[in-house]
């Protein structure tokens, strides 16, 4: 493996895509050190570590632990990932999505696009759903003002910080198709995964019992 490692630097255009690739992830990671404005962290931490064995817990750790910190990057890749999944089943049962499937390489850029669009009203419910999480939680903190400004303010800020967050990885995962090593989404899920692996023992025991 390291020989081929060696191989694969020696090649100035293979090189070049792969600290590119290097590049973006480090993006990725510095994203999901960058905590959204208005949350309580603490709280949310406590919150999500007896959440431990539930869908939460298991989100949070897909995420790389950006959920449970409330990052800009909380949402990971899910959202793209589920409108992959929703627009390949329509195209079985919606004839127009059918056609494009079978148009060749337009039809496939204009489904990527549907997906893109999909993938953001995704994003957008599931910030608006964090949000409501966050605030039933009490883990939202506001600033001085009027309390009713106050609240709107921070609700328009945490839900467009979770939705860009998502359309930002996703948009990077495409970067790092077309100009690093390829599998850009596979990659940025497992850098999200190893770097939350000790998360990942503990969840799984706990699902286990």
């Amino acid at each position: 493996m390291i020989q081929t490692i060696r191989k694969a630097w020696g090649i100035p255009e293979l090189r070049k895509k792969i600290i590119f690739t290097l590049l973006i992830l480090l993006i990725f990671r510095i994203g999901n050190a960058i905590t959204v404005p208005y949350v309580d962290v603490g709280l949310l931490e406590t919150y999500l570590d007896q959440m431990g064995g539930t869908i939460l817990g298991l989100y949070n750790v897909m995420s790389g632990g950006a959920f449970a910190q409330a990052t800009v990057f909380a949402l990971s890749i899910q959202p793209y990932i589920n409108a992959s999944i929703i627009i390949q089943l329509l195209t079985v049962a919606i004839p127009a999505l059918e056609r494009l499937s079978k148009e060749g390489e337009d039809g496939r850029k204009k489904l990527t696009r549907i997906t893109r669009y999909t993938g953001a009203g995704i994003a957008l419910a599931l910030g608006i759903g964090y949000y409501f999480l966050l605030r039933g939680q009490g883990a939202l903190v506001y600033g001085s003002g009027a309390q009713m400004f106050a609240q709107v303010f921070s609700a328009i800020v945490v839900i467009l910080a979770f939705t860009a967050g998502s359309l930002l990885i996703q948009w990077l995962g495409e970067q790092i198709d077309v100009k690093g090593i390829g599998n850009g989404i596979s990659i940025l899920i497992f850098a999200g995964i190893v770097s939350r692996w000790t998360s990942i023992f503990t969840t799984i025991k706990t699902w286990l019992g």
